[in-house]
């Protein structure tokens, strides 16, 4: 994560983004959750992040957005996040809705705290959506909301202004 080849970077309403140290730093710049998106559009793929926040406590929360389908808006999609205290969500945006298809639960495979890396990952195939933390799988779900779209990493601070995620690494792979 040397450089902005790919993502979005500067200030919008909701995130700042910028390229440092070899990491790509996410700040919230607001109560709400906000995001950035690269590309290509995927379908059928396992995406995985490696994330950390410097300050982060309680339910402040990060991860993945994947399968946005607005090219140049990304009002759509899903988020699968965890907590700085241990618990993951899965989560659909809808433009205006935000529901829960996994609500928060906690799991020991989530590091906690400030500086805790932590490697999420989403393996999507057709309507089924597998999440992993740290290499252990956490949970399966069937949804057909959104089949394909761009990917990327969301923020929330809850307990911490300014709420920072890094990641040091985002790749995926295609599912032939």
């Amino acid at each position: 994560m040397d450089n902005g080849d790919n993502w979005a970077t500067g200030y919008s309403s909701f995130t700042s983004i910028d390229f440092d140290d070899g990491f790509l730093k996410l700040t919230a710049e607001t109560d709400y959750d906000g995001w950035r998106l690269s590309w290509p559009i995927l379908e059928d793929f396992y995406l995985e992040a490696k994330l950390q926040s410097p300050k982060c406590e309680g339910n402040d929360h990060f991860g993945l957005m994947f399968r946005s389908p607005e090219k140049s808006d990304a009002t759509k999609g899903y988020l699968f996040g965890i907590t700085c205290d241990g618990q993951y969500s899965l989560r659909l945006w809808n433009g205006s809705v935000m529901d829960f298809l996994i609500k928060w639960t906690k799991n020991d495979a989530i590091k906690t705290g400030a500086n805790a890396v932590n490697t999420l990952g989403i393996h999507a195939e057709g309507t089924k959506l597998i999440l992993y933390v740290n290499g252990q799988k956490l949970e399966e779900v069937n949804d057909n909301t959104y089949l394909d779209g761009q990917f990327g990493l969301f923020v929330g601070g809850i307990n911490t202004d300014g709420l920072s995620v890094w990641a040091d690494q985002v790749r995926y792979w295609k599912i032939q």
